[in-house]
Parts: structure tokens; sequence; C-alpha cells
């Protein structure tokens, strides 16, 4: 009975734990996986197949080159690392996808850091 308790106990402080974690932790902006950034192919895809996979941008901005849009993710968590970082996509006047990248962006918020 005595090992049913503690077992018992043990696996509430665990779930506990979990449920925390979810509660402390905030996330904003559009989380893209490696397998979701491998599957927009440089050269083929195009802006419409960004909207329908990741929806509208955070952010966009241009250079001479092309129009970049820009996919940020933040995530500050209490008990996980924090994750800031943001997918790039260079888009040519002809609306398709030339270049593309995955980058840690810098943040003046302490929490990021």
């Amino acid at each position: 009975m005595k090992k049913l308790f503690l077992f018992s106990l043990v696996a509430l402080a665990f779930s506990s734990c979990a449920a925390i974690d979810n509660f402390t932790t905030y996330t904003e902006g559009t989380k893209i996986t490696k397998d979701e950034l491998d599957s927009i192919v440089v050269n083929k895809s195009s802006k419409s197949d960004l909207e329908a996979k990741f929806g509208a941008p955070s952010r966009i901005s241009s250079s001479n080159e092309c129009e970049m849009w820009h996919y940020d993710f933040v995530k500050i968590s209490s008990f996980s690392p924090n994750i800031n970082d943001s997918n790039v996509f260079c888009i040519n006047k002809k609306g398709i996808v030339i270049k593309k990248l995955k980058a840690k962006t810098k943040s003046n918020n302490p929490l990021l850091r």
C-alpha cells in the first residue's frame, strides 16, 4: 500500500510539472519545423504555397533582389529553453521562392537571451 501511495505521489508530481509548463509557456508567431522548411523547394515553390502552408507572414520587407517574407516565432518558457527564430523566404517578381533561410534573431527582451 505504501508503494502504491508513493508511486501515485511521484506520478502526480510529474503530471503537475507538465501542466505548469504549459501554463507558464508563452508562444507567438508561426513555428516552422525543419520538415516543413524542407518542403518549400527553391525555384519551384510559390508565394501561394507559403500562404497555404504557413498563413500570412509576420512581416514583409524588400530588397533590390526580392520581397522577403519573415515568419517569426517566439517561445518563452519557465522550464525549457527559450526560442527566438525567424524563417525568411525571398520571393522574386514572378512570385517564386528563390531563397530560404532559418535564422536565430536577436532581441532586446532579456527573457530571450
